[in-house]
């Protein structure tokens, strides 16, 4: 039986923000794949090299902080339609006005958000600040009428 933690929020660490890394990449070359396009420009995208490394090594001196926060209640049922739903997970990635790339990943309704380009993470909750906390996972093409910011 597998047990996943989902009530707390998990420790604000190094094995957390690896793995949010990780997705990251592999979520950009799931997207490049299903685009057509050569994973090559993704593989040599020297802005990238940071957080490979990071992702690869985690060199225990690194720190690549990551924002966690919950959007919704972990039970939360959507409705659309007929139809009634849970959400287990759901991505995105965000580009912000300064160029800073974000990849947001919720898991049944905890937020977590990292930089692609660096380690560092001031430009996201800027963001959140200038859209009232609206998650990007529910803002402009991702907006769903049910989804209040908590």
């Amino acid at each position: 039986m597998l047990r996943v933690p989902i009530q707390h929020a998990p420790p604000a660490d190094q094995v957390v923000s690896r793995f949010l890394g990780k997705v990251a990449l592999e979520v950009s070359a799931q997207r490049a794949l299903k685009a057509g396009l050569p994973l090559d420009e993704l593989i040599d995208h020297a802005q990238l090299d940071l957080l490979r490394d990071y992702v690869r090594t985690g060199d225990p001196r690194t720190r690549w902080p990551y924002s966690i926060r919950r959007i919704y209640d972990m039970d939360k049922v959507w409705k659309e339609h007929d139809e009634v739903y849970q959400t287990m997970h759901e991505f995105d990635f965000l580009l912000t006005d300064e160029g800073e790339w974000y990849f947001v990943l919720a898991l049944f309704g905890l937020e977590l958000a990292i930089n692609l380009g660096g380690p560092e993470i001031e430009g996201y909750h800027r963001w959140l600040i200038l859209h009232a906390g609206i998650s990007p996972l529910y803002y402009g093409k991702n907006s769903h009428p049910e989804y209040v910011p908590a």
